[in-house]
């Protein structure tokens, strides 16, 4: 237990999130991201994890043409729905019968066009948002804080 502990304060301060909380939660659960700033959460082990969407609350406001979402898993490889990885089309990510193994960064980038209005130029946009998710066995508090507790 002492060395997953240690593991996950390494793996926070290499990824240089700090202690600012950098996420939004709206009244649905929902998870939203930051750019630049990874969102660090914990997941009670044999529960699902929040609903993660592939991109921040400003962006959520706005129309996007043409949005794709790629989300890559701990193991850096693209991830695909599966028994325990949700994925909709829509870019929201949720994992289901969280385990320690599945601990650790989720990407997740988003791309999409905008129209210039006088030109018609289209430019296509690019944005990544980083999810840092652990595994928690209990309820007791966990030292570095994670920006979400996630309990159902």
């Amino acid at each position: 237990m002492r060395a997953w502990v240690l593991l996950s304060a390494v793996l926070w301060y290499l990824t240089g999130v700090g202690w600012q909380r950098n996420s939004e939660r709206t009244e649905k659960g929902f998870i939203y991201g930051k750019p630049g700033h990874p969102v660090k959460l914990y997941v009670k082990l044999h529960h699902n994890s929040p609903i993660l969407v592939c991109m921040d609350l400003k962006c959520a406001e706005k129309e996007t043409v043409d949005p794709t979402y790629l989300w890559v898993g701990p193991n850096e490889k693209p991830l695909t729905g599966n028994n325990k990885i949700n994925i909709t089309k829509t870019g929201k990510l949720m994992v289901k019968d969280f385990l320690e193994p599945l601990s650790g960064l989720y990407t997740c980038t988003l791309s999409y066009k905008t129209v210039q209005a006088e030109t018609q130029e289209e430019k296509v946009v690019k944005q990544r948002y980083d999810f840092m998710i652990f595994g928690k066995k209990s309820n007791r508090r966990i030292f570095p804080e994670p920006s979400i507790y996630f309990q159902p």
